[in-house]
């Protein structure tokens, strides 16, 4: 069975940044929570400096193309 995957970004307030490629935003969750236990995924510039980390779904993409993850 086909299982289309997806891209997030994520970027933690120590300024670690990447991607990860998961089937669902809950995969990206648990698989940034693997190597980031002690940060809480938040929406807010608050929480984020609070030792928080942004985690978004890209939005469509293809092979052989440089994305801009991080637009600020």
């Amino acid at each position: 069975m086909f299982t289309k995957k997806k891209v997030f970004a994520y970027e933690n307030s120590d300024g670690d940044k990447g991607i990860i490629i998961a089937v669902s935003i809950d995969e990206a969750k648990r698989i940034f929570h693997k190597k980031y236990p002690e940060r809480n995924i938040v929406d807010n510039y608050y929480d984020y400096c609070q030792s928080g980390a942004y985690l978004f779904e890209m939005g469509k993409v293809d092979n052989n193309k440089l994305y801009c993850c991080f637009p600020w």
